[in-house]
């Protein structure tokens, strides 16, 4: 396959040529050292085109990953080639051929300069042998500062690449602009197993050993490339058309964490119907028992750590997802970012807007418009709130590849290009834009040209707007604008939610899920919903109610009215003159500055009294169950007051507490104070 050629609308290499280019003898000159990406200029290499990638390694001890390796690359050179380069990160190289015959070869960096013995002319296909031993390195990521390539854990390792971490373990042409067939052929003693890419075609029992042979036969990005080790539950199934679905779960995970993955089908079949047929032989997850930092749309076979299971938002590079919108995420992947992958780093909008917005189209297919609706005002709420944190979708800095912008931002965007051309042309343009770069690679420009195509409209501008400008563009057809000074309704899905509010007086609900509400400036309500849910006020006179749940309430600026719920909660009062409603017992209480009153539930209670920030009022102490955590034990004196008994710290007042005397405490000082 030459995928540069797909890239370049070539049906082949010979048509880059003109016939008496194509005639002439070509004097060899080394291929150059990268392919000349705008973020990244030094990644992948030019003057070949890889067709196949052979990776054959034994691994021998699993807790260091030390392995022997030998990577073959078939490829076809797209000059005459003096030397060519490949990425390749650590190891000791033991020795190169090139078509058989030993090559010198030298390092400088992530580079392995390699010299075969004779050129290799124009448009000949030529292979590689690097035979190499060692461990990998640990790295971090030049986009992100987490670990990335093959990374070691206590039970096993996995492989999370991008877009830098291929190299940690093979030599490859390191960009997705050159994309290859692989065989991954994986040797591990017993009793670890292997999951990789592609179909498993083969397992041969060495006897203390086992040797895994999975073919993806499909043109595959190096950073998708993906080898787990450890032990295994399989799962198998079969998905629309007959797509094999096969998981292979880590053992000792909570068997209720995986249940969502029980969707993959129904999104396969989903997503096949909106954006045409799936691209691949088969498809599957791979579930690590340890934190892999994030999830990644590795081909046919996305990886997940435990950080993305449960209820609690999952990191995905937006703001927050359930379990399920991460799965969403990763199989929308498969046709946009897989098959149709991005020719520059700085476009990775064209993955990850498309695969995020893909989270809302399952929403609306499985819970209604509505559903969507409402996900797409927390989005734009979020997005508006954290601007100055956000880059524009179009124009990710190469240390912050995966900026929030380019995901919430950018779903956003398609939304709105969505309302702006009409349904039947948005879908038809995904179709179309799908049909026509499948298995390639593409440029903004593709997709605009598609859209405008389709839609009958100009559209560059609109593109412009939404994925290059510094400012955030308004939905008009919801009444979304960055600057709002209406009163807002917001109601939470029925999983993990961050809900911001904004300027007006705002009515957040949590709903289902452990959600995060943040109220704005104007005086908020919030209402948790069943969950543990975190609620700040933000800066008005707003009103908390905690609900059910371990909740952490924040009252923030304002003089706020704060409702624990049942369970026993975290509360928070902030810098006005708040009043704490603890209900349940188990609370956790410091109403921070400003004259705040404190009214306790029935059971035990913590309460922080500080000094230099105004006194409290408590009511309901309840010898036995309240306590009070104070600075300095030593310093603190009593006295009855007209109100109730008054507690000193030095001459600072701390608190009143109503309904009881000073003796109370004098006699009950080392039950009820803490320091």
């Amino acid at each position: 396959m030459c995928t540069i050629c797909s890239y370049l609308r070539l049906a082949s290499l010979s048509d880059a040529l003109t016939p008496a280019e194509a005639a002439a003898p070509t004097e060899p000159t080394p291929g150059a050292p990268g392919v000349g990406d705008s973020l990244y200029p030094g990644f992948g290499n030019g003057g070949y085109d890889a067709q196949s990638y052979t990776l054959d390694l034994n691994i021998t001890d699993v807790a260091t990953s030390t392995l022997e390796g030998k990577t073959t690359m078939a490829a076809v050179a797209t000059q005459a080639l003096s030397q060519f380069n490949l990425d390749f990160i650590g190891f000791t190289v033991d020795g190169i051929t090139v078509n058989g015959q030993p090559a010198t070869f030298s390092r400088d960096g992530q580079e392995l300069i390699i010299t075969p013995v004779a050129p290799i002319a124009l448009g000949e296909t030529f292979t590689v042998d690097v035979n190499y031993s060692g461990s990998p390195e640990q790295i971090t990521s030049v986009a992100i500062p987490v670990p990335t390539g093959w990374v070691i854990f206590d039970g096993g390792s996995f492989v999370l690449s991008q877009p830098d971490g291929a190299a940690n373990y093979y030599p490859v042409n390191d960009h997705p602009i050159d994309k290859a067939a692989y065989t991954f052929r994986v040797t591990v003693p017993e009793p670890f197993e292997v999951a990789a890419n592609g179909v498993l075609e083969q397992t041969i029992d060495n006897g203390d050993s086992t040797t895994y042979v999975f073919e993806a036969r499909d043109p595959m990005a190096s950073y998708l490339t993906t080898v787990n080790i450890s032990q295994f539950d399989l799962e198998t199934e079969e998905g629309p058309d007959g797509i094999p679905i096969r998981n292979y779960f880590a053992e000792g995970i909570d068997p209720e964490l995986l249940e969502p993955f029980k969707l993959q089908g129904e999104m396969l079949k989903f997503f096949s119907d909106i954006f045409g047929p799936y691209p691949f032989e088969v498809y599957g997850s791979v579930v690590m028992n340890t934190d892999t930092g994030t999830a990644l749309e590795t081909q046919t076979l996305s990886i997940f750590g435990l950080r993305q299971l449960g209820r609690e938002p999952a990191f995905l590079g937006g703001f927050s997802s359930s379990t399920e919108e991460v799965i969403a995420h990763e199989v929308s992947h498969q046709w946009f970012g897989n098959s149709v992958s991005l020719a520059d780093w700085a476009d990775i909008w064209l993955n990850e807007s498309f695969a995020t917005y893909a989270q809302g189209l399952w929403i609306e297919y499985s819970r209604g418009r509505e559903a969507l609706d409402q996900w797409v005002t927390n989005k734009y709420n979020t997005v508006a709130d954290a601007l100055d944190e956000l880059v524009p979708p179009g124009k990710p800095p190469a240390d912050d590849l995966f900026n929030s912008g380019v995901y919430d931002w950018g779903a956003l965007g398609l939304h709105a290009l969505r309302l702006e051309i009409g349904d039947e042309a948005f879908f038809e343009t995904l179709q179309t834009y799908y049909e026509r770069f499948k298995n390639g690679n593409v440029t903004p420009d593709d997709l605009i040209a598609v859209t405008e195509e389709i839609s009958g409209q100009e559209l560059s501008e609109f593109f412009n707007t939404w994925f290059y400008s510094e400012t955030l563009a308004g939905i008009p057809q919801m009444d979304l604008s960055p600057d709002p000074t209406g009163d807002e309704t917001i109601i939470g899905t029925t999983e993990a939610d961050v809900l911001f509010g904004r300027d007006g007086n705002d009515t957040i609900f949590g709903n289902g899920g452990i959600d995060v509400l943040i109220g704005g400036a104007g005086d908020d309500q919030l209402y948790g919903g069943v969950e543990k849910d975190t609620l700040q006020g933000g800066d008005g006179n707003d009103i908390l109610f905690g609900n059910a749940g371990e909740n952490t309430l924040s009252g923030g600026d304002g003089d706020d009215i704060i409702y624990g719920g049942l369970q026993a909660d975290t509360i928070t009062g902030g810098n006005g003159d708040d009043v704490i409603y603890a209900n349940g017992g188990g609370d956790i209480i410091n109403s921070g500055t400003g004259l705040d009153m404190v009214w306790l539930g029935d059971g035990p209670a913590t309460v922080t009294l500080a000094t230099d920030s105004g006194f409290d009022t408590i009511k309901n102490f309840q010898l036995g169950a309240t306590q009070f955590r104070v600075s300095d034990v030593e310093q603190l004196s009593f006295k009855d007051g007209a109100a109730g008994a008054e507690i000193f710290q030095g001459d600072d007042l701390l608190a009143v507490v109503s309904w009881q005397t000073a003796a109370t405490f004098s006699d009950n000082l080392s039950s009820i104070f803490i320091s």
